[in-house]
């Protein structure tokens, strides 16, 4: 009965898990090119702030300021970079999206981990060395996350000003990027507790 059970969830588990997996690209793709069907442009607004003018109102391209704003901006700092001379083109695009689709990678990898994680559960593989092996991916796996979320968005950024007479791009770390690096390596560890802990209790059975 109890196993029924464990059947049925983790079966479940296993089709939520690949709409997840399925689902993740197409969201980001969604987004990059939502502009073609009349939405936003978050490309557009990416290079936007990459060149300094987020603080700005855009419109067609062109920021937008007070006259009075202008002139202390002038005096303060030296002017943001025109939006004219970084061309959105089809493969600037291209470039960008798919430097996007980075930490989707890294994700659709851990959310395929966690299905094969879930499918051994369903074929009663508890504490297996191969569901302890999964651990141990799932953990490298979030440590990679934590380095594909510091990296993408300046490189999109850099990909984006590629066609420009300067490059741009910033890197900027926020607690929560060190919360992803240290739950991965908690399940790092746990997953090297796990194996030494199938390991002595097959040497304990063998000496039984």
């Amino acid at each position: 009965m109890k196993y029924n059970k464990l059947e049925r969830m983790s079966s479940l588990i296993e089709w939520i898990l690949l709409f997840a997996l399925l689902a993740t690209p197409l969201m980001t793709l969604t987004d990059t090119w939502s502009h073609l069907l009349g939405g936003n442009d978050s490309l557009h607004d990416e290079l936007v702030k990459a060149l300094g003018h987020d603080g700005d109102k855009v419109f067609n391209g062109v920021p937008l300021k007070a006259q009075e704003d202008q002139a202390l901006g002038t005096l303060l700092t030296p002017p943001a970079p025109a939006l004219s001379d970084y061309p959105l083109t089809f493969g600037t695009r291209l470039l960008a999206t798919l430097i996007m689709l980075l930490p989707d990678l890294v994700f659709m990898l851990i959310l395929w981990q966690l299905h094969q994680l879930f499918r051994g559960y369903r074929h009663a593989m508890l504490f297996t060395f191969g569901q302890i092996r999964r651990y141990r991916w799932l953990g490298l796996l979030l440590c990679a996350s934590f380095v594909a979320e510091i990296i993408t968005m300046p490189l999109v950024d850099i990909a984006l000003t590629m066609q420009g007479p300067e490059l741009h791009g910033t890197i900027s770390i926020g607690s929560s990027d060190f919360r992803l690096l240290l739950a991965g390596l908690i399940v790092s560890a746990l997953a090297l507790v796990m194996r030494e802990a199938k390991q002595l209790a097959d040497e304990q059975q063998l000496t039984v």
